[in-house]
């Protein structure tokens, strides 16, 4: 009966998992981890329970050392160098005490140029993160380690939030809602009308309201995971300037958080945003060239994308033959899915696995050539 196919497809499955499970827990449980075989086994699926995926990923990224016996100094000085770079991106107010620096000052060398710059990206970065996987609630709910319970450097929730708040009373262009839904007032983006926003707006959680209080502001003493999303992100951006704060990088920091914030282990789970942080800016190493202008043609996007161009000639000579009549040029699709490795086109549960697949086939790449991540993607 399908009754008992079901029952007998539900037992296959769970010895299936057993297994998997015992492969993950004998690999990682060696001294001196097989980045081989921890990747071939990555590539076949990780299990969900545990903190297989979390570790492997740490490992993966170059985060954590293949050696087991290095991993706790390893993660106790990558965890003090995180909190160590937030007084000065995240809760200092300003670094300038001349009284030629004047925010109105036109010098490019300004501190106050360089901060109201940093503000342009920061809004960016809040917006993307404010609409975090609607579909999901996650990011909408509040982390149970606020960075003001778990720093000692003195940042606070509110730091972020009032230079946020300051930023948008001077544009005059944006208001917002108790969750962070953005209606747009002067200048509608491209994305307003969309389900996206639209589905971010519908929550059920900014509908109620929960966590908000009475004046339509942000709970004072609940952190959500986007606000922590958004701080990676926007310490990353002022430790990489260079490279800047491309829209939709977002979606491939928050699968990575989204991992470590899961982890069963309280003790690893309160240090989720250290981790990912490192992990993140791992990863985007790989691919930063796709984001300097100056490589666009030997190096950077536009090489990839001349790559992805003939090997889709290679592969379906039809297919790049009617896009070639379409006049649909590579810059029109291709340069999100190379910049932000597809994250974009899926929705978290699929990003989890393409970030583990992308990383994995890195791996392969590398030991053959000298490619990056983006041309692992192609």
């Amino acid at each position: 009966t399908i009754a008992d196919y079901e029952r007998v497809k539900v037992v296959e499955f769970l010895i299936f998992y057993k297994l998997r499970s015992k492969i993950f827990q004998d690999l990682l449980d060696t001294q001196k981890i097989d980045l081989n075989l921890l990747r071939k086994e990555c590539l076949s699926g990780c299990p969900e329970s545990g903190d297989f995926r979390s570790i492997s990923w740490k490992i993966l990224l170059n985060y954590l050392p293949t050696e087991k016996s290095l991993w706790n100094t390893t993660l106790s000085k990558a965890r003090k160098e995180y909190e160590g770079f937030l007084p000065e991106f995240i809760s200092k107010k300003s670094k300038s005490n001349q009284s030629s620096d004047h925010p109105l000052s036109s010098d490019p060398s300004s501190y106050w140029r360089e901060y109201f710059d940093d503000n342009i990206v920061l809004l960016q970065i809040n917006k993307d993160c404010r609409r975090l996987y609607p579909e999901l609630d996650f990011f909408r709910r509040p982390t149970q380690y606020p960075c003001d319970k778990i720093f000692e450097s003195g940042v606070k929730i509110s730091d972020l939030r009032n230079r946020i708040e300051t930023e948008l009373t001077r544009s005059h262009s944006v208001a917002t809602n108790t969750l962070g839904a953005i209606r747009l007032v002067n200048s509608i983006d491209d994305h307003c009308g969309t389900s996206l926003l639209r589905a971010a707006c519908d929550d059920e959680e900014i509908r109620d309201g929960k966590h908000s209080i009475s004046n339509g502001a942000l709970d004072p003493n609940a952190e959500f995971h986007w606000e922590v999303v958004q701080r990676i992100l926007f310490t990353s951006y002022k430790m990489n300037r260079a490279s800047s704060y491309v829209q939709g990088m977002n979606e491939i920091a928050a699968p990575i958080y989204y991992v470590f914030a899961n982890n069963p282990d309280p003790n690893e789970r309160r240090f989720a945003e250290h981790d990912a942080f490192f992990c993140f800016n791992n990863l985007m190493v790989e691919i930063q060239s796709v984001f300097n202008r100056n490589f666009d043609q030997d190096f950077g996007i536009g090489s990839k994308m001349e790559t992805m161009l003939s090997l889709l000639g290679e592969l379906d000579a039809d297919l790049l033959q009617k896009l070639n009549r379409l006049h649909l040029e590579p810059a029109h699709f291709a340069f999100r899915w190379i910049t932000l490795l597809l994250t974009r086109e899926f929705l978290l549960p699929g990003n989890i696995e393409l970030i583990a697949y992308l990383v994995c086939c890195h791996l392969t790449v590398m030991e053959n050539h000298t490619q990056s991540s983006a041309e692992a993607l192609i």
